[in-house]
């Protein structure tokens, strides 16, 4: 009977538990549909307003000579009926980029169109976030169109109601002030240039490892993923021994480049400026775009004046070696409006430091230089302009050992000079707001590191700039004053969003608001696979594109 009754027992026992998970189920079903009924909504982005932060259809692109993923816009579908269902920032005329260049080592030739489309980032919108308080500055917000409540857009908020707002030199003013971003939305909205672990391996002439030492006997050496540095029987305390980045462009381009040249060979033609990327005036030998290593031969062998091979050579060099402009590996390749930016973020892990010496991080614009000095022989760091004795601050280091891996992200974004640790910032100085120049002057060598009477490791080299917001006179004219419920948006990807730049009524009303998207949920990716001859596009989850939205 004892069996009997524990035997019994078992079946109720698993009946109950069975029960229960249904009824949890049940009622977690019932919670997020009461959720997002009351509280939160789903909204998917279509087109790439705000790319990279939220990106719409796109494909997956990985580079074929430096393996580099990024993102590449692709077109939702084109059908009326889409237009209307679709929850997302669908903005008629968008069209898919026939052309693509690789963000990292600026490949264009690469064969995107079998890449599978993915769906656009799906958003978990917070409907009540602002029936209590209006959305802050630099918040990326979701609106209905006033002219059609149909469609809703979702941007980032950078004019609040009352301001009188300005796009000077790609950053934005409010009542004449530059408008600084906090780091959160400095990290969410800066975009790749280089990526050390992504270096192109091959022997094209016309490419070139972007970080390079500067001397000839440099204590640094080269492994694949990261580079070491043996100063430790350096005596010097000053960094003489960098490592410079150097912004190589591989082809294309409309930039004008010159070199002098006495006297045009008498034994080759002068070039027809409507036939030839060259021309001569004025004892000056001038390129536009980059002169690619076929040309350059092509010109060599035309002549063997030593004046005219040497220009030609040199010419190489320079048209190369150019500016680094607000390009995006998701928008089509327009070099006609390409802009030269100079704000960047120089991210590194630093590890294995033994010594009492120095390690430095080097950001230049075209007005200046600020260094970032960590002194292991007293644990402070420094900021310097320039080349100036008196540092701008001090500050001691956050923790006291040093013996794990630093990260280190050193960022000059919207006239401020930050330095991070580990995630944290620690240094911060606002810098005098530079004298407008339009367009902006080409910098070609933005940053350094460098290292003096210690033994490191450096690792994770990243190098990021940021948002150039543009403006063009069909854009609408600045100043603009913004309605007491009215607030200024625009797309991070602004060189193809449609914004308050061009919109007729430039200012999104209180009313059109819908709420504050929270997380990116619910992320996908598309994998082509084959099944009987035959060829399927199928959704797999891509949890590493779940993120909370800054």
């Amino acid at each position: 009977m004892l069996n009997r009754r524990v035997s019994a027992a078992v079946p109720a026992a698993a009946t109950g538990t069975f029960r229960n998970i249904v009824e949890s189920f049940l009622l977690l079903a019932i919670a997020v549909i009461l959720f997002r009924g009351f509280a939160a909504e789903g909204f998917m982005i279509s087109t790439g307003s705000m790319a990279p932060t939220l990106l719409g259809y796109h494909r997956r692109v990985v580079c074929p000579e430096c393996q580099f993923t990024f993102a590449r816009g692709a077109n939702p579908d084109q059908d009326d009926e889409f237009r209307r269902t679709v929850q997302g920032a669908y903005e008629i005329g968008w069209t898919e980029p026939p052309r693509i260049r690789c963000p990292n080592c600026s490949l264009t030739e690469i064969p995107f169109q079998q890449v599978p489309r993915t769906e656009g980032d799906q958003l978990l919108v917070h409907k009540h976030a602002y029936e209590f308080r209006d959305p802050r500055r630099w918040e990326v917000i979701v609106f209905r169109n006033p002219d059609d409540p149909r469609q809703a857009y979702v941007k980032r908020v950078v004019g609040l109601p009352g301001e009188e707002i300005e796009i000077r030199g790609g950053n934005v003013y409010a009542n004449g002030t530059l408008c600084r971003k906090p780091l959160p939305v400095r990290r969410a909205m800066r975009i790749p240039v280089s990526d050390w672990t992504h270096q192109v391996a091959g022997t094209d002439p016309d490419v070139r490892p972007e970080w390079s030492v500067d001397l000839a006997d440099s204590r640094w050496t080269t492994t694949p993923k990261s580079l070491q540095f043996n100063g430790l029987s350096a005596e010097s305390s000053r960094f003489q021994d960098w490592v410079t980045y150097r912004h190589w462009r591989r082809s294309g381009g409309q930039h004008e480049t010159s070199v002098p040249l006495a006297a045009w060979p008498r034994d080759v033609s002068v070039p027809s400026e409507s036939l030839s990327q060259l021309k001569y005036q004025s004892g000056q030998v001038v390129c536009v775009g980059v002169l690619s290593d076929i040309d350059r031969r092509n010109w060599l062998s035309r002549s063997d004046s030593i004046p005219f091979q040497a220009a030609i050579n040199q010419l190489y060099e320079k048209t190369h070696l150019t500016g680094v402009v607000d390009e995006s590996g998701y928008n089509a390749v327009d070099e006609s409006r390409d802009q030269n930016v100079e704000e960047f973020c120089l991210t590194l892990t630093l590890s294995e430091v033994t010594g009492n010496g120095q390690f430095a991080l080097r950001l230049k614009n075209s007005e200046d230089t600020m260094t970032a000095v960590l002194d292991f022989s007293g644990n402070v760091c420094r900021l310097f302009r320039n080349d100036e004795s008196s540092p701008l601050k001090i500050v001691p280091f956050p923790e006291k050992s040093t013996t794990g891996p630093i990260l280190l992200e050193l960022t000059r974004f919207d006239g401020e000079t930050t330095l991070a640790w580990n995630g944290s910032e620690i240094l911060s100085v606002t810098e005098a707001i530079p004298v407008e120049q339009n367009p902006l002057p080409p910098v070609t060598e933005p940053a350094q590191f460098g290292a003096a009477g210690i033994h490191c490791q450096v690792s994770d080299i990243r190098l990021f700039r940021d948002v150039y917001y543009t403006h063009r006179p069909d854009q609408g004219t600045f100043p603009v004053r913004m309605g007491t419920d009215e607030f200024f948006v625009l797309g991070d990807n602004s060189p193809v969003s449609v914004d308050s730049r061009v919109w007729s009524v430039p200012g999104v009303p209180r009313r059109a608001l819908i709420g504050k998207p929270l997380v990116v949920h619910l992320p996908s990716q598309t994998t082509r696979v084959q099944w009987n001859d035959r060829t399927f596009d199928m959704r797999l989850p891509d949890f590493s594109r779940a993120r909370w939205i800054r």
